[in-house]
């Protein structure tokens, strides 16, 4: 007689598995029906099934973070990807914010070096799984720990197509199934050999990564128009404002040599970055504007930055980081909590105050609004609260701060080279512009409108590719595979 449980248990908290099915692992997420289901419909494809490690001719992660020090970092050298540098969106490591190390410490760790056609994959963390292809123009990198990376057997599996295949919805639940536990996600080496694949004939993979380059093309063209439109903020802003920004400067030894009397730097920094050209200029610009100048601390009541906790749960209040943060808006998908107890001051964000990103990220504003009020924020961040609601508009400050003329100031205050970041102590002396009230409501609404149609924008690019990712899992099924 076999044991069988109630029909009312949720089966995917509650299920059996014969004893004769469990491999290494013991920990119950592991054997998840929905696991199984998705194990069947690979087997349910007519084409090949197999592991990662039987078509990579390497798969490895990055050194430790040890291995690499501060002094091995430079301007410009050997690129070291990060998990930042792999995206799920785009298929090809993002190469717009890259850091680089030396020769020498290259070498060192040249265990982990890594090609065009190479695949980098993020085993820890949010991102975990996010696989993005080494592209033609970086010739030789370097992977952080955080990384592992894939050298293909190209007579098995086209590179792009295991970059695909990664990313699909299927290939992303199959990936964090091999998650070995604990508070940040994480994949081993040794479980990442064993990431089962499907490996359809080259003629499908290829018109799979035909599709997928089209659906990438199509959303890259909306997400610049998004961007046109975006961009388009700062030139109304400045123009609403009277200001006139100064032109970039050519990086010439001429443009780099100044001179700054002693009476202008004492008491304060005396490194010469504070003093740019381009920084005095601003300066001048903001002064010149038809509108009041105030300073933050002159137009606030408190300015305080958050509370420093690591040990976050399941539920209780909202702790926002600095990736939360994105400029005039939030990013909730990846949301942490802290238990109630853990409030030890009176930090809660309330509707109206304005948050400044302090580290990394720096100089990144957004107002609060009813999805994150009573949140907490994390010490990376500051809290800014006006004093006057009748004479502030928070989204007004934001977009404001997020322009050019406020990125240029904040640019000019952060201390630190890898790491930038900007005090509170000078924070309070940032300049801001401030027109009567109705003038700002009439820049916000116009902000707002360009803003709206730069997100509708997106939302079709991003349901287009979702519809592509669909389209491919159903090739790599079989279910369309002989559809052109």
């Amino acid at each position: 007689m076999s044991f069988q449980l109630s029909p009312d248990v949720d089966k995917n908290r509650i299920f059996l598995i014969q004893r004769s099915a469990l491999g290494e692992r013991l920990d119950c997420e592991y054997y998840q029906p929905s696991h199984y289901h998705d194990l069947q419909l690979l087997k349910a494809s007519p084409y090949r099934n197999d592991v990662l490690d039987h078509v990579c001719l390497r798969i490895v992660d990055g050194p430790f973070g040890s291995s690499i020090k501060s002094q091995d970092y430079v301007e410009s050298g050997i690129p070291f990807f990060r998990v930042a540098d792999v995206t799920r969106g785009k298929g090809s490591v993002k190469t717009d914010d890259l850091i680089y190390i030396t020769e020498e410490a290259h070498q060192k760790i040249i265990r982990s070096r890594v090609v065009p056609g190479d695949v980098v994959i993020a085993k820890t963390g949010a991102t975990m799984g996010a696989a993005s292809l080494v592209p033609a123009n970086i010739p030789e990198a370097n992977i952080r720990g955080d990384l592992a990376a894939l050298s293909l057997n190209q007579n098995d599996c086209l590179p792009q197509y295991i970059v695909i295949y990664i990313n699909t919805n299927i290939g992303q639940r199959l990936f964090w199934r091999l998650d070995s536990g604990g508070t940040r996600g994480r994949v081993v080496i040794g479980n990442l050999k064993k990431y089962p694949i499907v490996i359809p004939p080259k003629e499908i993979q290829e018109r799979i990564i035909v599709r997928m380059d089209t659906a990438y093309a199509a959303k890259k063209q909306k997400e610049e128009e998004a961007q046109r439109l975006l961009d388009s903020i700062d030139d109304y802003l400045l123009s609403e404002l009277g200001i006139n920004l100064p032109e970039p400067e050519e990086n010439t030894i001429q443009n780099r040599i100044f001179y700054r009397s002693l009476k202008m730097v004492s008491g304060g920094r005396i490194d010469p970055y504070h003093y740019k050209n381009i920084f005095l200029k601003t300066l001048s610009s903001i002064k010149e504007s038809k509108y009041q100048n105030r300073t933050l601390s002159q137009i606030s009541k408190s300015i305080i930055n958050g509370y420093d906790y690591r040990e976050f749960c399941d539920s209780g209040r909202v702790y926002l980081r600095v990736s939360n943060i994105r400029k005039n808006e939030f990013d909730l998908q990846e949301t942490k909590f802290i238990p109630e107890f853990a409030i030890e001051k009176d930090i809660a964000l309330a509707q109206g105050d304005l948050l400044i990103t302090r580290k990394g990220s720096y100089g990144i504003s957004v107002a609060v609004d009813a999805s994150v009020s009573q949140a907490i924020i994390s010490s990376e961040i500051f809290r800014v609260r006006f004093s006057n609601l009748n004479k502030i508009h928070p989204y007004y400050i934001s977009a404001y701060l997020n322009s050019k003329i406020g990125q240029i100031y904040f640019d000019r205050i952060k201390t630190g080279t890898i790491m930038g970041h900007i005090s509170q102590e000078v924070l309070q002396y940032t300049p801001v512009i401030v027109p009567p009230l109705e003038n700002q409501l009439e820049i916000v609404d116009h902000i707002t409108a360009i803003r709206t149609q730069a997100k509708q924008l997106r939302q079709a690019a991003a349901a287009e590719l979702e519809q592509a990712k669909q389209e491919v899992e159903a090739m790599i099924l079989g279910e369309r595979g002989n559809k052109a």
